[in-house]
């Protein structure tokens, strides 16, 4: 979990380099990314990004992970690592710093990243404690859940406890 936008949230580290415990095989997994995302594209079309979410950059991949699950998508990983990208590291990071980020603008949304982080965390249930009363419900059924399975079956499969913030 992490801390930002007034709420915690889960996030994703980056594709551990230990030994693979599966091999021949991809390996299914719960999280889905947007830098390495392979699929049909029923896919983008079933589970769009949700335009009533301005503002986020961290969380939005388990949003889009949750609800692909809830539809009945599932989502695997290869063997070994096959590519990756190192954000503003090392000696690229002066450069890399001269790149405008999005967050440059937060000014001028002021609040539009908390409210979205309440509806987004909302939509996956992984928000109980907060009233459903303070997150923005608009489209919900183009931006929501599917009926195949529950977000709740998503966290009891992959150990995540959304009431105290942890993973296994």
């Amino acid at each position: 979990y992490e801390d930002g936008q007034n709420n915690r949230y889960l996030r994703h580290g980056s594709q551990p380099e230990a030994q693979p415990t599966i091999h021949g095989m991809p390996e299914l997994q719960p999280y889905w990314a947007a830098g390495y995302s392979f699929s049909r594209g029923h896919f983008v079309v079933n589970v769009p990004y949700d335009f009533y979410q301005p503002m986020i950059f961290q969380g939005e991949e388990m949003s889009i992970g949750i609800r692909g699950f809830t539809i009945g998508y599932d989502f695997y990983a290869p063997e070994r690592s096959v590519c990756f990208h190192h954000y503003a590291e090392g000696r690229n990071k002066r450069l890399r710093d001269k790149v405008p980020h999005y967050w440059e603008n937060s000014n001028q949304y002021n609040g539009a990243g908390v409210k979205a982080m309440f509806r987004l965390l909302g939509v996956v249930h992984m928000n109980p404690e907060i009233s459903p009363d303070r997150w923005d419900h608009s489209e919900e059924e183009k931006y929501g859940l599917g009926g195949v399975r529950t977000p709740e079956l998503f966290y009891e499969t992959f150990g995540v406890d959304v009431v105290n913030k942890r993973t296994e």
